[in-house]
């Protein structure tokens, strides 16, 4: 005997596709940052970039946000990477490992002890970006 399923239909996730600003507190201070993010509504993929005020680094934001429940927090496990210029003129870039984050339709947080891998010298410390709009 055949097992009919009905149709399924997929999860709609937190929307975060857009303008973001906020702040990227960090072991180098709290500094005002810009962010570009993207996600589909039916996919729980994300990526994004960021830039610190005044172009002091620059950076991405990828992984994966889940949504369990209509209007609730989605949850973030990704990773961040950061660019800046060295001083020899060149640019570095450094990035976290599976680091946690939430989001909602207006606000999107993700925190990081640092940046493990790469070849930036003195990258910031115990990150915190904190994203409204």
């Amino acid at each position: 005997m055949a097992c009919v399923m009905g149709p399924v239909t997929p999860t709609l996730q937190t929307p975060v596709t857009g303008e973001w600003s906020g702040t990227f507190e960090s072991s180098w201070g709290t500094l005002p940052v810009k962010a570009t993010l993207a996600n589909d509504p039916y996919s729980q993929s994300i990526s994004g970039s960021y830039v610190l005020d005044g172009g002091r680094a620059t950076g991405t934001i990828g992984g994966a946000l889940q949504t369990r429940e209509k209007d609730a927090a989605g949850l973030f496990h990704g990773t961040i990477t950061i660019s800046y210029a060295i001083p020899d003129g060149q640019t570095c870039r450094s990035s976290s490992g599976g680091q946690p984050g939430s989001a909602t339709s207006t606000w999107f947080t993700i925190e990081t002890a640092g940046f493990t891998t790469g070849n930036c010298p003195d990258p910031p410390t115990t990150i915190r970006i904190t994203l409204r709009r």
